[in-house]
């Protein structure tokens, strides 16, 4: 009796290793235009998504999707955003995503192209010219300068009635506002 709990023992180990094995060695590919992309990485919350660093630009982030063209070896940026598409790509979207495209070409390789997928399934795509990463640069400037206490003006827009950081920006002192905008970068690790 005792031999055979012992067999059913290694039998059942043997079973999850082989199954964990399987798990990491099978490659997740998607198709996309009629072109098939293997899932480098995907930030789900699963372990299969790390933070990316570029130290010559001072940037770190983590892409929602990096595709990994199967034909060309060119990575591909997908994020993801929880807003319907309403015509036009805010300039905000469009700085992060030419950001992580530049994090991917830091990190892994070739990479110049860069989506933003809406919630109604709307992908906009983005190449980072010369153009595209002068708009970047200007952003992670901006982004030092509010860092070292340089609030931007307020201005209220209808975009305002949804922004994250309205009670911030209305309602406070400009020290006091200095002083949240550069607690809130440091908590985020920037």
């Amino acid at each position: 009796m005792g031999s055979s709990v012992t067999i059913a023992g290694v039998v059942i180990i043997l079973a999850i290793i082989l199954f964990v094995l399987t798990r990491l060695s099978t490659k997740s590919v998607i198709e996309r235009e009629g072109r098939k992309f293997e899932i480098v990485s995907l930030d789900d919350g699963s372990d299969r998504c790390r933070v990316l660093y570029c130290s010559e630009l001072g940037l770190c982030g983590k892409p929602d999707r990096i595709l990994k063209d199967c034909e060309t070896d060119e990575y591909i940026v997908e994020e993801v955003k929880k807003r319907p598409y309403l015509g036009k790509v805010f300039n905000g979207e469009k700085i992060q995503l030419l950001s992580y495209v530049l994090l991917v070409r830091e990190n892994y390789g070739k990479c110049n192209r860069g989506y933003l997928v809406y919630r109604d399934d709307v992908r906009v795509g983005f190449d980072l010219d010369r153009q595209a990463e002068t708009l970047v640069r200007w952003g992670i400037e901006r982004v030092r300068e509010i860092k070292q206490g340089k609030v931007p003006k307020r201005r209220y827009t209808n975009r305002c009635k949804v922004c994250s950081y309205r009670k911030e920006c209305f309602g406070m002192t400009n020290r006091q506002k200095k002083e949240n905008y550069r607690e809130k970068l440091v908590d985020r690790g920037c």
